[in-house]
């Protein structure tokens, strides 16, 4: 009988919390493997690279995403979603394709964004999340227990690393708001007391 190489891809340690749970609860004809080139099923829990088409034609390649598909692909989601205004985040859990968070989605979870929640605190909601999605689907997933839906079409935005970046510079909104004796733009604290930032000519 052969035995299924399986390999948790991670670079967070959320990831490598799985990846110990895992080893206490991997099934008889399965085996975890830290080696991504002698896997045939490749589960990636936070993991920072793109896989290869070498390994995505070879291996059945799950990723837990965090972030509602399709409408939020890429990194950085849970600082988009305050961003946009949005009123729920999310983890998606799918099949690894070609694209970039493109292939058929097997789960989300959503939960409600909280006035008081930063990207962090998000981000740490969404762990927790991840980790419960993972414990519920691994078995499943290894015997190929799933159903998976195509993402619609043209749907949704890809995020970028260099988006984020060039969002958190706010120059152009302290400069829009600076009018001498106007109030300027601002921020809200915890405990919802204004923040000015202050704009100051040469």
């Amino acid at each position: 009988m052969k035995i299924v190489k399986v390999c948790i891809a991670t670079s967070r340690d959320i990831g490598y919390k799985c990846q110990a749970w895992a080893k206490k609860n991997t099934p008889d004809g399965f085996e975890l493997t830290d080696n991504l080139a002698d896997a045939d099923i490749i589960m990636c829990v936070m993991y920072e690279k793109i896989l290869g088409p070498e390994y995505v034609n070879n291996s059945k390649c799950f990723n837990f995403h965090p972030g509602i598909l399709p409408e939020y692909k890429g990194s950085g989601t849970f600082s988009w979603v305050i961003i946009n205004g949005e009123q729920k985040a999310g983890v998606s859990l799918h099949l690894i394709d070609r694209g970039l968070d493109t292939g058929d989605i097997i789960e989300i979870r959503e939960f409600l964004i909280d006035k008081k929640d930063t990207a962090y605190s998000l981000f740490k909601r969404g762990e927790e999340v991840i980790y419960r999605m993972f414990k519920n689907w691994y078995v499943d997933l290894l015997h190929n227990n799933y159903t998976a839906v195509p993402q619609r079409k043209k749907a949704g935005k890809l995020y970028y690393k260099k988006d984020l970046q060039k969002a958190k510079n706010l120059t152009r909104f302290a400069k829009a708001f600076y009018f001498p004796n106007k109030e300027s733009a601002y921020y809200f604290n915890e405990k919802k007391e204004k923040i000015y930032l202050n704009y100051k000519e040469d």
